[in-house]
C-alpha cells in the first residue's frame, strides 16, 4: 500500500507508557503526539523520521518526537525495546521538548549500552506502579538529553487541529465526506483548510479519507469468510465502484480478491 502517514488516535487516547519488544516490524509512516524511543538489541532496521533516512543497528536508538512522522523497515531481521510515553508521563521534560529536542538517530553505541539495564528494568517491571516506570523513563530521558546535542523543533502551530480532523476522518469516513464539510465543522476558509492539511499529512484531504476507507475496508474483508465487495464498498463510503476502483489501485497493484485472500 502507498506509504501515506496516519495519526494513531489508539496511543494518544492512552496516554500511558508503552512498552514491549518487537521484532522485525514493518511498519508503515504514522504518527502520534506521544514521544517514542526504539532500542535496537539486534540485527539492523532501515529507519525514517520526517524527512530524515538512516540504518540503526544493535544498540543504537531511533529518537521521535511527538508528531514526527515515522517508518521501519527490516533490513532484513531486527529486534528492539520499544516505549512510547503519553503526554501525562512526559510533564517532567515536556518543556524543554517545547523548543529542542534530540536528533532522529542516536548512534553513540557505548553510551547507549549504560542504558541498557534501565531499559530491561522496564521490561520486567511493565506492572510496576505508574511512579516506578516514570522514574526510568526520566533516567533515560535526562541522559539522552545531556548526552546528546539538542536541535531545534520544528514548529507545529496547527498540529491539533489537524489531530481532530484525522479523529473526524476515523469517526465518520463511512459517510459522505468533503473539503467543504470538513472546513465548515472546523471553522476554517476551505482552501486554507485544504493548504493546512496538505502541507501536515503530504496528501489531500480528499486522498487521505479514501485511504483511510482503503485501508479499513481490507482491514475488514480480511476477517471475512466470503467477503461481499460490493456491499463493503459502499459501506465504507465510496459512492461507487469506479471510485472504489481508482483509489484502490493507487494502493494495491493486484486485484482486491487476492488482497482479501492474505492473513
Amino acid at each position: 500500500m502507498k506509504n501515506i502517514p496516519y495519526y494513531e488516535l489508539n496511543h494518544d487516547k492512552a496516554d500511558s507508557v508503552e512498552f514491549f519488544r518487537a521484532n522485525n516490524s514493518d511498519t508503515k509512516p504514522h504518527f502520534h503526539r506521544c514521544i517514542e524511543i526504539l532500542y535496537i538489541t539486534g540485527g539492523s532496521v532501515a529507519c525514517r523520521v520526517n524527512e530524515e533516512s538512516f540504518s540503526c543497528e544493535k544498540d543504537e536508538i531511533m529518537f521521535v518526537h511527538k508528531c514526527g512522522v515515522h517508518s521501519l523497515v527490516p533490513t532484513p531481521h531486527y529486534a528492539d525495546f520499544v516505549i512510547i510515553i503519553g503526554p501525562r508521563y512526559s510533564s517532567d521534560f515536556a518543556s524543554i521538548f517545547q523548543t529542542k529536542t534530540l536528533p532522529a538517530h542516536l548512534a553513540d553505541k557505548a553510551f547507549n549500552r549504560t542504558l541498557l539495564p534501565h531499559f530491561k528494568a522496564l521490561n520486567r517491571q511493565k506492572n510496576a506502579p505508574d511512579l516506578v516506570k516514570k522514574g526510568y523513563i526520566n533516567i533515560i530521558i535526562g541522559s539522552l538529553l545531556d548526552h546528546y546535542e539538542r536541535k531545534p523543533v520544528t514548529p507545529t502551530p496547527n498540529i491539533g487541529t489537524i489531530v481532530a480532523a484525522l479523529n473526524y476522518i476515523d469517526d465518520h469516513y463511512r459517510e459522505p465526506l468533503s473539503l467543504e464539510r470538513l472546513s465548515a465543522v472546523f471553522g476554517y476558509n476551505k482552501y486554507y483548510f485544504s493548504r493546512l492539511f496538505n502541507t501536515y499529512i503530504g496528501e489531500s484531504l480528499n486522498g487521505y479519507i479514501n485511504a483511510v476507507r482503503v485501508r479499513n475496508l481490507v482491514s475488514e474483508a480480511k476477517k471475512m469468510e466470503n467477503p461481499n465487495l460490493s456491499e463493503l464498498v459502499f459501506a465504507h463510503g465510496f459512492d461507487s465502484m469506479t471510485t472504489f476502483y481508482r483509489n484502490f489501485s493507487k494502493y494495491y497493484d493486484r486485484p482486491p480478491t487476492e488482497v482479501f485472500q492474505e492473513r
